[in-house]
């Protein structure tokens, strides 16, 4: 085992970018994947929705399992949850047990993600480089949707779906191996983990000042942002390479990589537009902007899907996901540093795990929901679209951009 931070933070990294597999590593050939198992495009949106709903979850506990078990220890689960999950999912005869294999690839999902961030902000927090790990391992969401999106569809195209999902199950044991061998929890110098709840109830934080953080108007505005990004992600990542493939004629490996464009360019977006904000000395004006960029490029991609221009669809993708990633992470800091230190942990828990439970699940249902109604997609965008003006456009206007705030000096509550 390696007690070298950067060796744990590419160990971390390489199991965030795991993680994309069990969640839209199938999407490339969802179409294959509903006429051979005789799904309906409901049941088809379900199969993200209910891993949506369940990663959700796993987020919301998951601080609190790492400061338990130790984040090395929940990466393992999550990676088993994973192989075992794509395994199902290969296996699969019905939709029974699809949606056994998507709730194995949610608690997969939702366990990798908070533990690897927690992992490596835990190796670099006494290095005062936190924000560089946290900003490296923000990059792995543009990677794991080029490698599940693009590099596997080839793979599914090749071999079939259920050898392809094979393929990823055999992939994330071989990561389950890297991180059983060469891994090790940070050194614990008498701080609690990141993301956790205090075990001491009397030093730890109250339930009544808990509800007073959450009620803060800087983390109900990031809260509703992130209901309406998370559910962008969702939509799209399940949805558009179906809408590439069956509409505008493109290969199952193109569709994949233009819908992985939306992750790239937001995850440059979320490395850069901090630096952006710093030098203007205004995140809120940032975020107003993201969210503005976000609305208006799903309204207008909206309309080209209408009229069948294609090309200008996939121009959009990565527009909205450079207006949700940017504002995504500008938000969620100005809603942490609003807080008390003490209740960092559970503000981020809510507002990175909530968006995933309520529009995780809702958008890619709706969209399915949708085109089995009507035969098209375009009603579903637009109900997607006066959302996201409302959770992306409007909601910025309520933050109140403010100084960090400090821990008090007594802990007595």
């Amino acid at each position: 085992m390696s007690n070298s931070r950067w060796t744990n933070l590419f160990v971390a990294y390489l199991a965030l970018v795991g993680a994309f597999l069990p969640y839209v590593g199938w999407s490339p050939s969802i179409g294959t994947i509903s006429e051979e198992l005789s799904l309906s495009y409901s049941q088809a949106g379900g199969i993200s929705s209910i891993t949506g709903l369940v990663a959700g979850v796993m987020i919301l506990i998951g601080g609190v399992v790492a400061s338990r078990w130790g984040s090395k220890n929940v990466i393992m689960a999550g990676l088993a949850a994973g192989v075992l999950g794509q395994a199902v999912f290969a296996m699969a005869d019905g939709f029974e047990l699809i949606i056994v294999a998507r709730v194995l690839a949610g608690v997969s999902v939702g366990f990798l993600w908070v533990a690897t961030y927690t992992m490596a902000a835990n190796w670099f927090r006494d290095s005062k480089m936190t924000g560089r790990a946290v900003g490296v391992m923000l990059s792995g969401d543009g990677v794991g949707a080029v490698l599940s999106l693009f590099v596997f569809s080839a793979v599914l195209t090749a071999f079939g779906w259920r050898m392809g999902l094979t393929v990823q199950a055999v992939c994330m044991g071989a990561v389950l191996i890297v991180v059983m061998l060469v891994s090790k929890n940070a050194p614990v110098a008498g701080v609690q983990a990141l993301n956790s709840l205090p075990a001491d109830p009397v030093a730890g934080v109250s339930v009544e000042r808990t509800y007073r953080s959450l009620l803060n108007r800087n983390v109900l505005s990031a809260l509703l942002f992130w209901i309406g990004g998370v559910g962008l992600f969702a939509a799209i990542a399940s949805w558009m390479p179906s809408i590439l493939i069956e509409e505008a004629g493109m290969s199952e490996s193109l569709a994949g990589f233009l819908t992985s464009l939306f992750s790239i360019a937001g995850a440059a977006a979320a490395l850069l537009v901090p630096i952006l904000a710093e030098r203007l000395g205004s995140t809120k004006r940032i975020i107003t902007v993201g969210g503005f960029v976000t609305a208006g490029s799903l309204a207008a991609m909206t309309l080209f899907l209408a009229t069948g221009n294609y090309v200008l669809v996939a121009v959009l993708v990565p527009l909205i996901g450079v207006g949700v990633y940017a504002s995504e992470s500008l938000s969620l800091a100005e809603a942490i540093e609003s807080v008390q230190p003490k209740f960092a942990g559970v503000v981020n828990g809510i507002i990175v795990g909530t968006p995933w439970i309520v529009s995780g699940f809702a958008y890619p249902y709706l969209l399915g929901a949708v085109k089995d109604a009507t035969g098209s997609f375009v009603q579903g965008f637009v109900v997607l679209t006066i959302a996201t003006i409302v959770l992306c456009a409007v909601t910025p206007f309520f933050i109140k951009e403010t100084a960090t705030v400090a821990q008090p000096n007594s802990d007595a509550l």
